[in-house]
């Protein structure tokens, strides 16, 4: 099967001070698919992705867009490329509504009033099957519904891409099944999904491929079709791990 790249990110190397976050990372994220960022923390995994979003600027390297070689210096340039990022921390108004919210990002043309975004929003609620009420203020939401909206204030830009930091760090198991669900109707609808984790169990039943960061580099990406827990954590890790445990009767 031939695969059509989305992003291409060549010899991407980023230090701060003497610190090596990454160290010439090559990566490609697939038009349509969903890809785990698999890593233990610190291994440079949301650096990384920092980039495509334009928070940091690689010191090394190429970012290419549907082939075309970029530049991504803010996220107003990624969000201009369809990249969007969803992060661990979120960034809502507390004292806004979720409409409200979405449209402070949202070029003040006349065409979105706060009744106009209400509705998209529940258009894509019904296309992707996420619940949420456009209405109700940031404040009286679950760190779910909170995530929800950040979610959709990416997909209001017209982000393509969609990059998620730790997305189940907070989420109870029914709410992680309903996220996704969620990121797998998205995935039909041809979005290309990046998921920054180090939860083996949720890579393996949510990923096509898995990307995997050891202390800054890139040691491989595999499918996820054709791996297992053990071996991905071996490579996390660095070398061999005995997952059985002698239990004392």
């Amino acid at each position: 099967m031939e695969y059509v790249n989305a992003i291409e990110m060549k010899n991407i190397t980023k230090t701060f001070g003497s610190v090596i976050a990454n160290n010439k990372v090559n990566l490609d994220i697939r038009k349509g698919e969903i890809l785990s960022v698999l890593g233990e923390n610190g291994c440079g995994k949301t650096t990384l992705m920092n980039m495509l979003a334009g928070i940091y600027f690689p010191d090394e390297g190429q970012i290419f867009v549907n082939g075309e070689e970029v530049t991504i210096k803010s996220p107003k340039d990624a969000f201009d490329l369809k990249i969007g990022m969803v992060h661990q921390h979120f960034k809502l108004v507390d004292v806004f509504t979720a409409a409200q919210n979405i449209a402070l990002g949202v070029k003040d043309d006349g065409l979105y009033s706060i009744k106009k975004i209400a509705t998209e929003v529940r258009k894509m609620g019904a296309r992707y099957g996420f619940k949420i009420n456009p209405n109700k203020l940031i404040h009286e939401m679950s760190v779910s519904e909170k995530q929800t909206v950040e979610i959709i204030k990416v997909l209001f830009r017209g982000a393509d891409v969609l990059i998620l930091d730790e997305p189940t760090a907070v989420l109870t198991p029914q709410e992680i099944k309903t996220l996704f669900n969620v990121l797998r109707e998205m995935k039909k609808d041809g979005k290309s999904i990046v998921i920054i984790t180090h939860k083996l169990n949720e890579v393996m039943e949510i990923s096509d491929r898995v990307a995997v960061l050891r202390k800054g580099e890139h040691i491989a990406t595999v499918e996820t079709s054709e791996t297992n827990e053990k071996a991905l954590a071996e490579m996390m890790v660095g070398k061999k791990l005995d997952l059985n445990i002698d239990r004392k009767d």
